[in-house]
């Protein structure tokens, strides 16, 4: 599949700021299963813009303007392939083996073990049971993938996933209360149910197919507008004889090429879409951000 992805933001201030540092991750994977065909990227005030991929491999762009300003606008332009067809199709290792494959893989990449260990508010150890409910439990022996599919199943149906102003996350006891969160809330607590089991996964972060984001069928005037385009958040499990695997806990399914990945971490503290400081005792507004993902037939 091949995708458009257009990506603009203002950022206005009520005052000029000064030595503004900014740092984003918003510019699609380049690597297997994912393809980018072209990237380009704008700043107004104009600025020289450098890259850097950081330590989880995401593609960071930044820039500084220095001169005073009221105004930041970023325009990104790129167009990518996706490759994942079938995200069952991969020569599977026997189930008495994938432990071994497993152990294998983190003595080979230690780095890996990021993805274990770590632990925060938004990803923190459970106990052994969530109010009246027992967590499942890993079963040595048997086939990852589908016990994977068995968690995704299993947090689906206690917990929602509901739109919010604000779709940063919360710490996850707040979505462990209130029995619903933002899409990522949900994927922390995925993240947190696997790595109890000592499984490798990972937060990971995108666009989707435009298709998501149809309004719905017979939907007739405001209704009918298509659904805003955004950022999504989702897990990737290392499975063995597959490599990374995507899993979406907002819509319950496997990722596969209608996912198009931007960046990866331990939690969603890793892949913020943007970081910046500045200089000026000013109140900012919030970003305007305006996202399109377009097919290419």
């Amino acid at each position: 599949m091949r995708y458009r992805i257009e990506r603009s933001s203002v950022t206005r201030f009520d005052a000029r700021v000064r030595e503004h540092h900014v740092q984003l991750r918003i510019a699609p994977w380049d690597g297997d299963l994912q393809r980018v065909t072209r990237c380009t990227f704008e700043v107004e005030p104009a600025v020289e813009v450098a890259d850097h991929l950081d330590g989880f491999g995401n593609r960071v762009l930044r820039f500084a303007v220095i001169a005073p300003h009221e105004r930041l606008v970023t325009r990104l332009s790129a167009e990518v392939e996706t490759l994942l067809r079938n995200p069952f199709d991969f020569e599977a290792v026997a189930p008495a083996r994938e432990a071994d494959w497993l152990a294998h893989s983190l003595h080979q990449a230690p780095r890996l073990w990021d993805f274990v260990l770590h632990r925060s508010s938004l990803t923190p150890r459970l106990p052994e049971r969530l109010a009246d409910d027992a967590l499942p439990a890993f079963r040595p022996g048997e086939a990852l993938l589908p016990q994977v599919q068995g968690l995704l199943d299993w947090s689906g149906e206690r917990y929602e996933a509901v739109p919010r102003a604000d779709p940063q996350a919360r710490p996850l006891a707040r979505l462990l209360e209130e029995r619903c969160g933002c899409p990522a809330d949900l994927a922390h607590l995925l993240l947190s149910l696997l790595r109890g089991w000592g499984i490798p996964a990972r937060f990971a972060q995108g666009y989707l197919d435009p298709g998501w984001f149809a309004p719905d069928e017979g939907a007739e005037g405001a209704d009918a507008e298509p659904l805003p385009q955004r950022l999504q958040p989702w897990v990737e499990v290392l499975i063995p004889g597959a490599g990374w695997r995507g899993f979406d806990p907002t819509h319950g399914v496997l990722a596969d090429e209608t996912y198009v990945r931007v960046a990866v971490g331990r939690s969603s503290a890793d892949v913020r879409a943007e970081r910046s400081t500045y200089k000026g005792e000013v109140g900012e507004e919030a970003a305007r951000v305006e996202v399109r993902v377009t097919r290419i037939p």
